[in-house]
């Protein structure tokens, strides 16, 4: 399967980023959008990315999560329109809390998670029902893979971690989703939000892969604060041979990161689990 990713987005009234983010992922068979999609929420900018996608990739599944642009005040109206217009099928299990879950095939499954955004920070409401129902369907998932798509970055593997920095994720959720993810194993958590350049990490510890997408507006160079480089697309290729993660930038063919794992690495631990 071969996996298009994008996030933040920010879509106000310029175009030109995201057609040139979208003409450089080719023959996909499924896009994943990180959060922040338009920047103001506005359902104008919502139906501008629906045209621009149709344009593209008429007949790719699509399914997004939603940034804090996505949720002002707490109001998602506008966006969970976009949600049900930008696929039919999506998703196959909506929970009350926000989250929601899609078998993609008998190798992977999808979970995508809507935190709330409420001064500067991001927390799971109703005493955390959507990690609640995170572990659920992972506990109960027969896939090989899991895909966790949530806007904000987990603190461990946030791309501009210091020892000092506050997770965005209120921090005693942020150890409970942690927690959650390390439990299950074989799991691709995928997030965007902090504009900081991309990157790949592989837990060899607990066999999962943290991707952080960056965004396809112009990103600052993680230990460079005032070096900046051109917006980008991740590509995930998931084989019979390994994972493929291939991250390119939007204006150029330059690649920043290109990284493979064999998928042995993840058979291997599979059968330790269930031999436990």
């Amino acid at each position: 399967m071969k996996i298009g990713i994008l996030s933040d987005l920010h879509l106000f009234n310029k175009i030109t980023n995201i057609e040139r983010a979208l003409s450089k992922l080719h023959d996909l068979d499924l896009l994943l959008i990180a959060g922040d999609i338009a920047d103001r929420a506005e359902e104008k900018q919502y139906d501008i990315l629906l045209k621009l996608i149709a344009d593209h990739f008429n007949a790719v599944p699509i399914y997004c999560v939603s940034g804090n642009h996505d949720n002002p005040a707490r109001d998602d109206t506008n966006y969970r329109k976009f949600e049900r217009k930008i696929n039919s099928e999506y998703p196959s299990i909506v929970d009350e809390s926000g989250a929601f879950y899609k078998y993609i095939n008998e190798n992977i499954d999808l979970i995508g998670l809507n935190p709330v955004y409420h001064q500067k920070q991001f927390f799971f409401s109703n005493k955390g029902q959507q990690l609640a129902f995170l572990q659920k369907q992972l506990s109960t998932s027969s896939s090989k893979y899991h895909i966790v798509m949530c806007h904000p970055p987990l603190i461990a593997h946030n791309p501009q971690r210091t020892a000092d920095e506050a997770s965005y994720i209120a921090a005693e959720q942020d150890k409970r989703l942690q927690r959650i993810i390390n439990d299950k194993r074989n799991v691709f958590f995928i997030s965007g939000h902090t504009h900081v350049s991309p990157t790949i990490e592989f837990d060899e510890t607990h066999n999962n892969l943290y991707i952080n997408d960056g965004s396809i507006c112009p990103t600052t160079v993680k230990g460079h604060s005032r070096e900046v480089q051109q917006g980008n697309v991740t590509l995930l290729n998931i084989s019979e041979n390994g994972l493929s993660v291939i991250v390119k930038g939007i204006h150029t063919e330059k690649v920043f990161i290109d990284k493979f794992i064999e998928t042995q690495v993840f058979v291997n631990v599979m059968g330790e689990n269930e031999e436990k």
